[in-house]
Order: structure tokens, then C-alpha cells, then sequence
């Protein structure tokens, strides 16, 4: 993917706070300018749109490392899980303008968006489906001029008619005329907010990201499981490496001494 020079560049250290080092599968909901900078750093990425307003994803069950979500928590939960394999994550990005800088604070008045709030990941927090929400921060730069500011801004109004967005692209290009920077360009500063969590393999297992081993010692698919030479475990918890395995505790003899109260 090709970036567009009017789109917001989502920034390499927030790719990988959210997607780790390594190559993964990664569905982006319905922004070109992130799943831009994904593919940039070497994952399989798909653009897909729709999702967010309660369509299926066109995915098959456990073949995606990673959901990345833009501005709102997806509607359907479940179908997020279902897609995601073991290990995979849900991630949440909310960009918005940085507005302790005063002229990305003119910028947000003068298109009568500074009250524009983002969705919380309170859905996230509070579903079963998930594991620990954990989220960042994260600061950029954008470089705009006379003509790529109404391109970078004309998505942010999609919701007005013709001739109100017009009115308001107008007073935008009105208040950088102020600045004189013509064609030179202004910085517009951005402000990232991203979440994550791990989906819930099971009702009986803590989550674990894709970069993580189980806490249970099982292999994920296509991990080779790491036993000692007589076939045991050298890192089950608790015990010391290539020690021998804890003694099962099934009630036995062996672990427990039963009193006879009668």
C-alpha cells in the first residue's frame, strides 16, 4: 500500500505497541491510513469495511492474529472472537487532534468539533470474551498545506451536507491563511490513543497475548512444546528448570492424609 500524503500517518511505535515484531494477520476496520502503516511494518493486512455497523467479519473462524478497531468498539463481540486465534488480540485506536496545541485547538473550534468525544473501552473492559484491557499513548505529526487540508479533514465531516461542509472547509483554510505558511505547510499534531486485550480461549484459561507461552505449559498451534529429555516439562510453574514434574494431586495416598472422623 502506496501512503496517500493527505492521510493521517499512524505512527511505527504504535503499530508495534499494538501488533508486536513479528508478521501477523491483521484485520483493520474501516481506516486506510492505519492499515496503511500496518502493512508498512510487514503484517497481512485487510481494510475492511462495514464492520463496525454489526456486519459479519469475512473471516473463518481462528484465522486472524489481531481485530484493530477504529474510533468505536465493534458491534458484535462474539464475532470478533470467533475470528481471532488463540492468543489473538482486539485493539481499539482512537485518533484525534492534540489539542494543548493552540492552533489544532482553532483548527477543532472553527469546524465546531471540539465537543466531539470518543467511545470508551468500556465494552471491551466489560466483556467476558476478553482478557485485561491494557492501552498508550501516542504522539505524531502530520505535515498540511493549502491543499492537502481539506483532504485530510473532508473524512471528519462526512456527516454534514454539501454546503455545510463546505462552510466549515472554508473557515479551516480561512484560519491557516492567518499563519501565512501557504504552500510550505503546518505541522498538525495528533494525539493516538490505543487499547488492546487478548481474547479468552476458554472459561477455565487466563489470557495470553500471541507473543506469550500459556501459563498452562500447552504449545499453541505451530509452537513445538519445549519437555526435558525424559519427556517432562523443564518449565512447569513453580518448579526449578529440568527438575522432575510436581506429583499429581488427585487425592491420593501419595498427596493427601485422610482422617477418619467417625
Amino acid at each position: 500500500m502506496d501512503q496517500q500524503p493527505h492521510r493521517n500517518a499512524f505512527p511505527e511505535d504504535a503499530v508495534t505497541w499494538l501488533l508486536g515484531t513479528s508478521p501477523r494477520t491483521v484485520a483493520v476496520l474501516g481506516d486506510a491510513g492505519v492499515a496503511e502503516a500496518c502493512a508498512a511494518l510487514g503484517h497481512d493486512v485487510t481494510d475492511v469495511e462495514g464492520s463496525t455497523r454489526g456486519q459479519a467479519l469475512p473471516f473463518t473462524d481462528r484465522s486472524v492474529d489481531a481485530v484493530v478497531a477504529i474510533r468505536t468498539v465493534p458491534r458484535d463481540l462474539e464475532d470478533v472472537a470467533r475470528v481471532l486465534r488463540p492468543g489473538g488480540q482486539l485493539a481499539l485506536v482512537q485518533n484525534q487532534r492534540d489539542r494543548r496545541i493552540p492552533w489544532a485547538r482553532k483548527l477543532d473550534d472553527v469546524l465546531r468539533l471540539a465537543a466531539r468525544g470518543e467511545e470508551s473501552a468500556e465494552r471491551i473492559i466489560s466483556s467476558p470474551l476478553f482478557g485485561f484491557v491494557s492501552d498508550a499513548e501516542f504522539r505524531h505529526w502530520q505535515m498540511v498545506n493549502n491543499e492537502t487540508l481539506p483532504l485530510v479533514l473532508a473524512h471528519e465531516l462526512t456527516h454534514l451536507d454539501e454546503s455545510a461542509r463546505r462552510q466549515r472547509l472554508d473557515a479551516a483554510l480561512e484560519l491557516y491563511a492567518d499563519y501565512g505558511r501557504g504552500a510550505d505547510g503546518m505541522q498538525l499534531p495528533w494525539l493516538s490513543r490505543c487499547h488492546r486485550a487478548t481474547v479468552v480461549e476458554s472459561a477455565w484459561a487466563p489470557p495470553h497475548a500471541y507473543d506469550e507461552r500459556p501459563t498452562d505449559g500447552t504449545a499453541r498451534e505451530g509452537e513445538t512444546d519445549q519437555t526435558s529429555p525424559s519427556g517432562s516439562s523443564s518449565d512447569e510453574p513453580g518448579s526449578a528448570p529440568g527438575s522432575a514434574p510436581a506429583a499429581p494431586q488427585d487425592g491420593s495416598d501419595s498427596d493427601l492424609l485422610l482422617i477418619d472422623f467417625r
